[in-house]
């Protein structure tokens, strides 16, 4: 099946959209955190190389907040950042490139682990109406940078880093147990037109 995320990328546009979808998508990455401001031209310049080196993935949302992990968790370090941002896109670039190949088959393997190790709580969203495509892509294409804070996501990162989407599947299976009592008791998770939204925001 062919996703279609409602996202912004920058394949086969000019190198002033490209900067533009930066620059916008920086004022929302991390807005609530002190300590990114400063980081960002550095932010910048790394999302900006790896774009224009490597056009056919190009620049997706959700980049940034990869990019903005790694140079907080090596600040004074811009370029190992710059080379785990490419270790992590080399391993992961599936959730970020045309017809998102690796969120279908993340998702799928999500399903499966799920239906095994959060039973109840994965019939639950079915029976909400609420789909895994519907919640994994916003924690996903962050690498879990809109669901976590930051310094949690930093941690995050070494297991992806380490084992990639299997880290990946590590990290979210571990969030839903650790918050699988409040996510079953969420009024709002069965409320019409939930499996539109944001997991968190039917979880209030």
């Amino acid at each position: 099946p062919v996703l279609h995320l409602s996202v912004s990328t920058t394949m086969d546009r000019s190198p002033s959209e490209l900067i533009e979808n930066i620059r916008n998508d920086l004022e929302r990455t991390f807005a609530d955190v002190p300590m990114v401001a400063p980081r960002k031209p550095q932010i910048f310049r790394i999302l900006q190389d790896y774009a224009t080196n490597n056009p056919d993935i190009g620049y997706t949302q959700g980049m940034n907040y990869v990019a903005a992990t790694l140079v907080l968790k090596f600040p004074n370090r811009e370029d190992l950042a710059r080379r785990r941002f490419s270790e992590v896109l080399l391993q992961l670039y599936g959730f970020w490139s045309d017809d998102f190949p690796l969120m279908v088959f993340g998702v799928r393997l999500f399903e499966r682990l799920a239906e095994t190790h959060l039973k109840a709580l994965f019939e639950h969203f079915l029976s909400c109406g609420v789909e895994p495509l519907s919640y994994l892509p916003n924690g996903w294409l962050s690498l879990f940078g809109k669901w976590l804070p930051l310094p949690a996501v930093i941690e995050a990162m070494d297991l992806v880093l380490e084992c990639g989407v299997r880290g990946v599947l590590a990290v979210t299976l571990a969030l839903f147990q650790i918050q699988q009592k409040r996510l079953m008791s969420a009024k709002a998770l069965c409320s019409p037109g939930c499996g539109s939204k944001k997991l968190r925001d039917c979880t209030a």
